[in-house]
């Protein structure tokens, strides 16, 4: 991964923040409002880098985690094992550019991802302080997030396809 290309998805990533902490959460309900970071973990686990895309995942998940509220671990524990479950998925199976796929993989990641936020609070000790959505909303949440998560992707896509932003073919 080039450096503009790790920068320009890192400040990507701080603008797709800033929209989902501010607008978004101004517009939609607290259990139907898209999960637009989970679209970002998703672009950046299918992608071809590992060990660069952890550290942005990480990154990105301690920054989500200052505006999130919830306790100290839990988004980025989440984003990990989200991030290297699609990375082991792209070795077994073949992960297509159709974007109708990769917003599948994201209905299939918020479901995921809200059942270990029912879970993964009780085995760290902390459930007092999490609210876990009910069953009715995840469906819908994960339907408004591949819905909004469409123009995102388009978005991420078009950053990849300027200039510099990959690395150039070696040549011997």
């Amino acid at each position: 991964m080039t450096v503009p290309f790790f920068s320009s998805l890192l400040f990507l990533f701080y603008l797709v923040l800033l929209l989902q902490t501010t607008w978004v959460s101004e517009i939609f309900p607290h259990f139907l409002k898209p999960d637009l970071m989970l679209v970002f973990v998703i672009y950046v686990g299918t992608g071809p880098y590992l060990l660069s895309g952890a550290v942005l995942v990480g990154a990105c998940a301690l920054l989500y985690e200052l505006f999130s509220g919830s306790p100290g671990g839990l988004v980025m524990m989440i984003y990990f094992i989200l991030f290297f479950l699609l990375k082991s998925l792209t070795k077994f199976i073949l992960i297509g550019e159709a974007l109708s796929f990769r917003l599948l993989l994201v209905f299939g990641a918020l479901v995921l991802q809200d059942l270990l936020i029912g879970l993964l609070p009780f085995v760290l000790g902390v459930a007092p302080t999490v609210t876990s959505p009910t069953g009715n909303w995840i469906l819908a949440q994960a339907a408004v997030t591949s819905l909004a998560g469409w123009p995102v992707w388009i978005l991420f896509k078009k950053v990849e396809s300027l200039p510099h932003m990959t690395p150039p073919p070696k040549s011997d």
